[in-house]
């Protein structure tokens, strides 16, 4: 795996979590092991992309687990805004969706979200990046960058 943009690992290097494949990371950010990537900055709460796997438990619509994603995000934070979600396009997947969120965290401060559904068969895969609402300019690029190196490895057969 590679630490730099635009220099990629190939399919055996490259770094996984679960069927996410990370062949490289934007540059500043550091690889976190099991859970996906992380930038620090002096006096700041340090940014992240969290990767994590799910199943749909029936179906195969993503719109249904996003929605159920919804009614969890309004029970969890107080007064959340929620934008989304809207279609995405990722290769390999039958579908994509993202979804903005921001709420109030511990010691006031506001906290964005940036969420990445994307459904392969019953496989749904989640990028979520966290980040303070003051730093999200600085670190939405590099995001966005990484989510266009993303992969995810295909069904056998």
């Amino acid at each position: 795996m590679s630490t730099y943009p635009g220099q990629t690992a190939g399919p055996t290097n490259a770094a996984r979590i679960g069927r996410w494949i990370i062949p490289a990371i934007p540059f500043g950010w550091t690889w976190v092991p099991d859970f996906g990537i992380q930038k620090q900055a002096e006096g700041v709460i340090p940014s992240n992309v969290y990767l994590r796997e799910d199943q749909l438990l029936a179906g195969n619509q993503l719109l249904l687990y996003v929605q159920a994603q919804i009614t969890m995000m309004k029970r969890t934070f107080l007064e959340p805004v929620i934008a989304g979600p809207a279609p995405r396009q990722f290769p390999e997947a039958a579908e994509a969706a993202m979804l903005m969120l921001k709420h109030q965290a511990m010691h006031q401060v506001t906290v964005f979200q940036v969420q990445h559904y994307v459904r392969s068969g019953n496989w749904i895969g989640i990028a979520t990046l966290t980040t303070l609402e003051s730093e999200l300019l600085k670190v939405r690029p590099d995001f966005d960058q990484f989510m266009k190196l993303l992969r995810i490895e295909p069904v056998p057969g």
